[in-house]
């Protein structure tokens, strides 16, 4: 049981050196991601990606921008109050968009209401010219059926 175990991760290190090598891009793009994100201070030095010379080699151009870049445009964060502010807009916004929502569907369910009884009286009147209709058609007809005296 212990060997197939040790098998198995064997295996599965050699796959994910197999992807590492496959997809030298990812691997770049996330060293890069690594190093930026300790810049800001977002991440520890844990999740460095350890690089091969040649990448390195790619790298170092961005490394060095980066740094340039973090000395000359220090990442900002927004105040407290503008985070409230920000939060409460945001609320109010929710608030207005839940309500107007609301108000529309009422009125949709209004107008198909009316819309609905319309119909409802436009059959009944229907009807009743129908049957007055067809009370006339049988008058006429039971009329010229009896004969004039």
């Amino acid at each position: 049981m212990n060997e197939n175990r040790k098998r198995f991760t064997v295996r599965r290190r050699t796959q994910n050196e197999q992807n590492e090598r496959d997809q030298p891009e990812k691997r770049e793009a996330d060293a890069l991601m690594a190093y930026t994100d300790r810049l800001i201070g977002l991440s520890s030095a844990a999740r460095s990606i350890k690089l091969r010379p040649i990448e390195r080699e790619r790298l170092e151009p961005l490394f060095r921008l980066s740094d340039r870049l973090n000395q000359s445009m220090p990442p900002v964060r927004p105040s407290a109050a503008f985070v409230q502010s920000l939060g409460q807009d945001l609320v109010e916004k929710a608030k207005r968009q839940a309500l107007l929502t609301q108000q529309l569907r009422r009125s949709a369910l209004i107008g198909a209401a009316a819309v609905g009884s319309l119909l409802s009286i436009a059959s009944l009147v229907g009807a009743i010219v129908f049957i007055v209709a067809r009370i006339r058609q049988r008058t006429r007809a039971q009329t010229a059926q009896v004969p004039s005296a």
